[in-house]
């Protein structure tokens, strides 16, 4: 293929669409993002950072398309301060990339981008990188947007990275939709009034305001870190800066875990819920980003809506659905070899509760004891807060979890939550 000439993926066979290494744990990581409080800008890193541990890259952007303007903006650039590329910067909407909006284009690949007819390929080619694979990513449809990998070789993507990138598609256009789409609501929370509670939004908007400090601290280590890599030619130093660019990327994730855990527990007004409602958004959440895994480990999940019986609970629906597809997470990972998960809403005055159920591994007593407790945690590849993040939604809004579960005999976890109709 010529450079700056799409390559179209059509037709992969079972093998290229076979089972990603590390899938599971790159989904279940990407998907935490797209149901959290993340800016773009730390969000795309991140996923990028998961990306790149399947199909190598020297650089990730994600753009808009306005078609008004026939342009594409773009959005999040990964790792941040790699390139000259910035954000916000506006591109032609031409060459394969043209293609790719239109559907004629699968994918487009450039294996030398000092040679390409495209104008956002000559962008990359003067910021360094020298070829790049771009897809478009689509939910239903509908375009979120258009990612790009770069790197700074020419001719340095192959079959096996096209495939790789493809069955990633629908998971990254599923978790930017979710991340963009918080960015648009994000709307201030408003605290009640009592002595008590001002002391607690007090102190966790100290935490917050530390943590965002903090994020921004990492950012520009994140940063500096990839520069001095790119600009280093010892292969010796190179080890370290990449150990203090991995380390850097992990700080971050664990001060958003905390963060997430402080949100849970700070107090917020509370509205009236349709639980209904949060169901069918969570298996719209966890379909978009696990269909794959789940046909392929033979995972059922089955959501029971009645809608002839009202569900309504005081709380936060924002809160819930990350809260619901924590515990979700939870049942995946405890099916290994397959099972069931049913997931439902249910009502019962004075509670209102989202139930989830598997058929998995369960827990031993002791487990159950302390499954609630932050960085609690029986995996190596997790932080323990999943659980606990529920736990404190539920108590905030005056409820609590449930938790029932033996060894063998798979888990039930219940978050009761006020009735809105009851008492009020």
């Amino acid at each position: 293929m010529g450079s700056g000439n799409g390559d179209i993926i059509q037709g992969l066979n079972e093998m290229e669409t076979a089972a990603l290494p590390q899938e599971p744990v790159l989904l279940e990581k990407m998907a935490r993002v797209g149901v959290g409080s993340w800016d773009l800008r730390h969000a795309f890193e991140l996923m990028a950072d998961e990306v790149a541990r399947l199909i190598e890259h020297d650089c990730a952007v994600f753009l808009t398309y306005h078609r008004d303007r026939r342009a594409l903006m773009l959005e999040a650039i990964a790792p941040i301060g790699s390139t000259k590329l910035t954000r916000g910067m506006q591109v032609p909407a031409d060459g394969p990339v043209s293609d790719l909006l239109s559907g004629s284009l699968s994918a487009a690949v450039c294996m030398d981008t000092a040679n390409s007819c495209c104008t956002f390929e000559c962008q990359l080619y003067e910021a360094g990188l020298k070829s790049c694979i771009t897809i478009p990513l689509l939910v239903d449809n509908r375009l979120v947007g258009i990612l790009s990998l770069a790197s700074q070789e020419r001719s340095s993507f192959q079959s096996s990275d096209r495939a790789a990138l493809y069955r990633l598609q629908r998971p990254l256009a599923v978790a930017l939709q979710h991340v963009l789409s918080n960015d648009q609501q994000n709307t201030p929370r408003f605290f009640e009034r009592s002595s008590e509670l001002e002391h607690m939004r007090s102190v966790h908007e100290l935490s917050g305001s530390i943590a965002h400090r903090l994020n921004n601290v990492f950012a520009s280590v994140l940063g500096n870190a990839r520069l001095a890599l790119d600009a280093n030619e010892d292969p010796k130093l190179a080890k370290y800066l990449q150990r203090l660019y991995e380390e850097g990327l992990e700080g971050t994730r664990i001060i958003h875990a905390m963060q997430q855990f402080a949100a849970s527990q700070a107090p917020t007004s509370a509205r009236k819920v349709d639980l209904h409602n949060v169901v069918e958004g969570v298996v719209e959440i966890t379909n978009g980003l696990w269909r794959q895994q789940v046909e392929t480990q033979q995972i059922q999940l089955n959501a029971n809506i009645d809608r002839d019986v009202a569900c309504v609970a005081l709380a936060n629906a924002a809160e819930l659905r990350e809260a619901t597809v924590n515990l979700v997470f939870n049942s995946i990972q405890a099916l290994p070899h397959g099972g069931q998960i049913d997931l439902q809403a249910k009502c019962s005055p004075p509670w209102a509760a989202i139930e989830v159920t598997d058929n998995g591994q369960g827990m031993d007593k002791e487990t159950v004891r302390r499954s609630t407790e932050p960085f609690f945690t029986t995996r190596d590849d997790a932080y323990g807060l999943g659980l606990s993040i529920a736990a404190g939604i539920a108590r905030k809004y005056g409820g609590h979890l449930r938790i029932t579960s033996e060894p063998g005999n798979g888990t039930q976890v219940s978050m009761m939550l006020p009735a809105a109709d009851h008492g009020v």
